[in-house]
C-alpha cells in the first residue's frame, strides 16, 4: 500500500468529505478521488460507501482507519523525537476547551507549564463544540465537562464542576424572589430556549416545581449570563468558578442557597496513541496537578 495513498484515505476517514479532505492535504478533490480508488484496486476491498452526500466507511474501511492511525501518530511521535536534534526546534500542542474555562482559567494557569518547557509551543481552541476537531486532529487534547463517546479515546478526570443560580441582590429584593413559585414572574436567562442548560438545576427540584421557569431569555454566552444577572435582567445559572469574585464582592448572591444542584466533571480527552507523545504526556501531568482551587473549584 502506498503511504501517499493511506495519508489521503486516513485525511477523508476524518472529515467524511472529499472537498475538505482536498483544502487539508493542498491538492484537488479528483486528486483525492484517484488515491483513494488506487488504495482500494491496489487491497481489492471498498474502504468507502456513498448514500447520497453521506459518506461512510466500510468495515474494511474502519479497520483500515485503526490501522492507520497507529501509523501516522508513530511517524508524528517520531518526528517529535528527532525534532530535539534540530536547531531551537519546537513542538506543537493545540488544545481545546471549553469558551469560559479557557478564557477564564486556563490562559491564567498555563504560564508556568510553558516557562518549565520553552520547546513546547502551545496553540488554544475554545468552542462550546470540541468533538469534531478532536475526532479529526484540529486539536490534540481538550479539556471538556461533556462525555466524549470516540472511540480508542482516553478519559483523564480533572475536577468536579458546580453550578450556582445568580441575581443582583436588587432584583432579588424589588421581585420579591423568596421562593420557587416566584420564578414564574421573571426571566431566566439561559443559554438556550429549550432549558438543557439549566438540568441541574432542574434535576435537584421537585417534579411539581420545574414548570417556573417558563419566561426563557436566551443568551448564548456564560459571560452574557452573568451581565445580565448583575443588570437584573433576570436569574442566571452558571458555574460557580465563573462567578466566585462577584459573589464575594456580593455583587451577585445565590437566591436559592438551599439548592444543590447536579454537578459536571471537567475531563482531559485524548486519542490514546497521542498520549504516548512526550509533549502530550508533560501537559496532561500538568494539568493534572494543580489544585480544585487553581481551576476556581472546590
Amino acid at each position: 500500500m502506498d503511504l501517499y495513498h493511506l495519508k489521503t484515505f486516513f485525511t477523508l476517514a476524518k472529515v467524511k468529505n472529499f472537498t475538505q479532505a482536498a483544502e487539508l492535504l493542498f491538492v484537488t478533490q479528483s486528486a483525492v478521488s484517484h488515491a483513494i480508488k488506487k488504495l482500494e484496486t491496489s487491497i481489492d476491498t471498498p474502504l468507502i460507501s456513498r448514500r447520497g452526500k453521506v459518506l461512510e466507511l466500510t468495515p474494511a474501511g474502519h479497520a483500515l482507519y485503526r490501522s492507520c492511525e497507529k501509523i501516522f501518530y508513530e511517524i508524528e511521535k517520531a518526528d517529535q523525537e528527532i525534532s530535539r536534534y534540530r536547531h531551537e526546534a519546537r513542538v506543537r500542542i493545540r488544545l481545546g476547551s471549553t469558551v469560559e474555562f479557557g478564557t477564564s482559567i486556563l490562559v491564567n494557569h498555563i504560564r508556568s507549564f510553558l516557562d518549565a518547557h520553552p520547546e513546547i509551543h502551545l496553540d488554544f481552541y475554545f468552542s462550546h463544540h470540541l468533538e469534531t476537531p478532536l475526532a479529526r486532529d484540529e486539536v490534540d487534547l481538550v479539556i471538556d465537562c461533556i462525555p466524549h463517546s470516540l472511540p480508542n479515546l482516553a478519559t483523564i478526570y480533572l475536577f468536579q464542576e458546580q453550578y450556582v443560580t445568580i441575581a443582583s441582590p436588587d432584583f432579588i429584593r424589588s421581585r420579591e424572589i423568596y421562593a420557587l413559585e416566584d420564578l414564574e414572574r421573571i426571566n431566566i436567562l439561559s443559554n438556550d430556549k429549550q432549558l438543557a442548560w439549566w438540568r441541574n438545576f432542574l434535576t435537584a427540584i421537585p417534579g411539581d416545581k420545574q414548570s417556573c421557569l417558563k419566561n426563557v431569555v436566551q443568551i448564548n454566552h456564560i459571560r452574557g449570563i452573568i451581565n445580565g444577572a448583575i443588570s437584573g435582567l433576570g436569574i442566571g445559572f452558571v458555574p460557580k468558578y465563573t462567578v466566585i469574585r462577584e459573589l464575594e464582592e456580593k455583587v451577585l448572591v445565590d437566591p436559592f442557597p438551599g439548592i444543590k444542584p447536579g454537578a459536571d466533571h471537567f475531563n482531559i480527552y485524548i486519542k490514546k496513541e497521542k498520549l504516548e507523545f512526550e509533549k502530550n504526556k508533560a501537559l496532561v501531568d500538568y494539568l493534572t496537578r494543580l489544585k480544585p482551587s487553581e481551576f476556581g473549584v472546590g
